[in-house]
């Protein structure tokens, strides 16, 4: 069996590719601990912004911000994808520097509706989010008011980094990592049966899911959180992080969502999931360069010529 995958081809080139993103990543580490936070995250910042627009990845972007603001003008649009990379060159450097960031978290974000997260100290809660500013902080500041935090991640398919990474957030932000899968679904509610909290960003397009509105049109959406509020009484709290002036922030945890149950349970699961895409439309409303609009969001498309 090794044999056999020592001599496939395509397995060779993604080894090699993987290998060279791994350097590439230890050549960044590198750079940011020698530029120090600070400088780090402006020249990271400044590059990407630069760079980024000009990308052909952009061109998602721009289709996303089409269908979701239908009104909007061309300038509206470059301006948010300039600002949407800059953040992106900011997270990429902050992640290098996420001990020096945890250890001054306290100095470095402000936090805003901490009675609705103290009001279930004792008892297992789901906190949903979605990619704004920096969200790796979510489970970093949550450490503040829960003994168990346990946070979602998607594995990466570059095995070499992949470590690195899990390995990073279990030492600064996140002691428990539950991978996506049917595995990481018991873990997620043997969490929550011992009192545990999870963290959870929804906003990312899967395979799986219910099918729910998001800014007009269909858009498959995680049912996780709605379906183990629905199921089991766990308290659904929605939170939005934004960025003050450099690697600083906010994290505002809002009231508990909550719906009118029915006896219909997979409808009730489909109207839960909609009130968390409402709660994620108006902050990205309210911040639009803050999102990561770089990903294939919807199924329908936007003619861009």
């Amino acid at each position: 069996m090794l044999k056999m995958l020592y001599n496939n081809p395509m397995i060779k080139i993604k080894t090699i590719r993987y290998l060279f993103e791994a350097i590439l990543g230890l050549n960044l580490l590198i750079l940011t601990k020698i530029l120090g936070l600070e400088l780090s995250t402006k020249t990271f910042s400044w590059f990407l912004s630069n760079i980024g627009p000009k990308l052909r990845i952009s061109n998602q972007a721009k289709e996303n911000l089409y269908l979701a603001f239908p009104d909007i003008k061309n300038s509206e649009i470059e301006s948010i994808i300039y600002k949407m990379w800059k953040n992106i060159g900011m997270v990429a450097a902050e992640f290098f520097h996420l001990k020096k960031i945890s250890e001054e978290k306290n100095d470095r974000i402000t936090v805003v509706g901490e009675e609705n997260i103290i009001k279930y100290k004792n008892s297992g809660v789901i906190f949903v989010s979605g990619h704004f500013a920096n969200w790796e902080i979510i489970p970093l500041i949550l450490r503040n008011y829960r003994d168990k935090v346990g946070g979602i991640y998607r594995h990466s398919n570059n095995f070499f980094v992949n470590r690195w990474v899990v390995k990073q957030r279990y030492k600064n932000t996140t002691p428990i990592q539950i991978r996506k899968g049917s595995s990481g679904a018991r873990e997620m509610l043997s969490l929550l049966k011992e009192n545990g909290a999870i963290a959870m960003l929804v906003d990312q397009k899967l395979s799986s899911g219910v099918k729910v509105n998001f800014f007009g049109s269909d858009a498959m959406t995680s049912d996780g959180a709605a379906s183990l509020a629905i199921k089991y009484n766990y308290p659904v709290i929605p939170i939005n992080v934004e960025r003050a002036k450099g690697s600083n922030f906010t994290i505002s945890f809002h009231p508990e969502i909550k719906i009118n149950r029915t006896s219909n349970k997979l409808n009730d699961i489909k109207t839960f999931t909609s009130e968390i895409n409402r709660f994620l439309e108006e902050c990205i409303t309210n911040k639009p360069e803050s999102w990561f609009w770089i990903h294939n969001r919807w199924d329908k498309k936007f003619n861009l010529n």
